[in-house]
């Protein structure tokens, strides 16, 4: 097998010897060991009440304040987030 294997991919592998005796079937998914892309979204003021944008399919985005997660979403099948918020001091830095 050349080509690389989808995370998530489920696959049957034996082994035959030189008799063509072939071996009991093992099955092993495929890791996914790639870390998603960070995230895009929209510009956050202090009148915003959502953190909306792209991410990684299926995936939690968390919105941070200094180290405190403040809100979590996850994303959809196709990637599109949302995460509530409460209305953000300015100057207040907020972490994706």
């Amino acid at each position: 097998m050349k080509k690389k294997q989808k995370a998530g991919k489920v696959l049957s592998l034996t082994a035959t010897d030189k008799a063509r005796n072939t071996s009991a079937v093992k099955t092993v998914t495929v890791a996914d060991k790639t870390a998603p892309s960070k995230p895009v979204v929209n510009t956050v003021t202090t009148k915003t009440t959502k953190v909306a944008g792209k991410a990684e399919a299926n995936f939690t985005v968390n919105v941070k304040a200094s180290k405190k997660i403040i809100s979590s979403a996850k994303a959809t099948s196709k990637g599109k987030v949302t995460v509530k918020i409460a209305k953000q001091k300015a100057g207040k830095n907020l972490y994706i």
